[in-house]
């Protein structure tokens, strides 16, 4: 159970240089097909905070595709993670922990953003039994190894005003957030997926998975957590299956079959609108897609982030 303490550091006394604190948070404006994020990954043994904030329009293949890209890596680490304000013009405030969260950030070509976070539930804790019927101590049934000893998601309704480049918009999305904390080496990371998808207040799906991206087919993933939410309940995930069809690495469409702990089956298809192939670290590539998901004939908007660590893949001729 994620408590509202848990939005502060968890600094052990020991803390190895690895030991990392992540918060990802996002927004996107369906009318000007813009995804926006703000992800950070702060290391208490060394000092230091990353913090990325990137926005897409467009179906990209290179970096500078991205329509604003500020992403600084040797930050200050702040004395709070409840409530600070960065040199890169970001402040975040837990407002309602471990719910609600205030983010402020004033960047460069005038560009800045001011949203408000209001969680639509209770933090998902993938480690607890009670809410994940997939819920495992073992780091290696997580998703993402140690890097997700702990860790917990949540659908969240995002308000707020966005300015990129000069250009206003309004923010009226349900999008989702997370948060980690743990032993985060960038060397031996594994392949994973975090996809979401959006439809309304009312209703969205989270999921982690598992992946192998030389597999077939619907052998590329393999579900290890998620939930439903659909009015205001909360539905752990007890099966999934997905698959990817590809543009070499890049996804061009989804298909997720998922299973929540009533027995009802949820059937999704999704196409990309934006992407970007994200260096979240420097040793690792996300194909970062938002994704346009149909579901009984409603429309959704989420996010697809698919992790491929370069110490893993690189020489394995690929291509071939």
């Amino acid at each position: 159970m994620i408590m509202p303490e848990d939005v502060r550091f968890h600094t052990p006394a020991d803390v190895q240089y690895d030991w990392a604190e992540t918060n990802f948070f996002s927004f996107y404006i369906p009318e000007a097909n813009l995804t926006g994020w703000i992800y950070l990954v702060a290391r208490a043994g060394v000092g230091a905070i990353a913090a990325d904030i990137e926005m897409i329009d467009r179906i990209g293949r290179v970096s500078v595709d991205a329509a604003y890209f500020d992403f600084q890596q040797h930050l200050p680490l702040p004395k709070q993670l409840e409530n600070f304000s960065l040199p890169n013009g970001l402040s975040i405030r837990a407002v309602n922990a471990p719910r609600d969260y205030q983010i402020d950030y004033i960047g460069v070509d005038d560009t800045e953003f001011h949203l408000q976070v209001r969680g639509l539930m209770d933090p998902f804790d993938i480690h607890d039994p009670a809410m994940d019927p997939l819920a495992s101590h073992d780091p290696n049934a997580s998703g993402f190894g140690s890097a997700y000893a702990n860790h917990f998601d949540m659908t969240a309704h995002v308000t707020g005003k966005v300015r990129v480049r000069g250009k206003s918009h309004n923010v009226d999305c349900v999008t989702t957030m997370d948060h980690s904390w743990g032993p985060r080496n960038e060397r031996g990371m594994r392949p994973m997926g975090w996809i979401n998808a959006n439809f309304g207040t009312e209703f969205a799906f989270n999921s982690i998975w598992s992946f192998d991206p030389l597999a077939s087919d619907w052998g590329q993933f393999t579900l290890a957590h998620g939930y439903i939410l659909e009015a205001g309940k909360v539905l752990g995930l007890v099966a999934g299956r997905m698959r990817a069809v590809r543009r070499g690495p890049f996804p061009v469409g989804y298909e997720s079959v998922l299973t929540d702990k009533t027995g009802r089956e949820h059937h999704f298809v999704g196409t990309p609108v934006a992407q970007h192939p994200w260096a979240c670290y420097a040793n690792s590539l996300a194909m970062f897609s938002t994704v346009r998901w149909s579901h009984k004939g409603q429309e959704g908007i989420g996010l697809a982030q698919e992790n491929w660590p370069l110490d893993r893949y690189a020489g394995m001729d690929f291509r071939a």
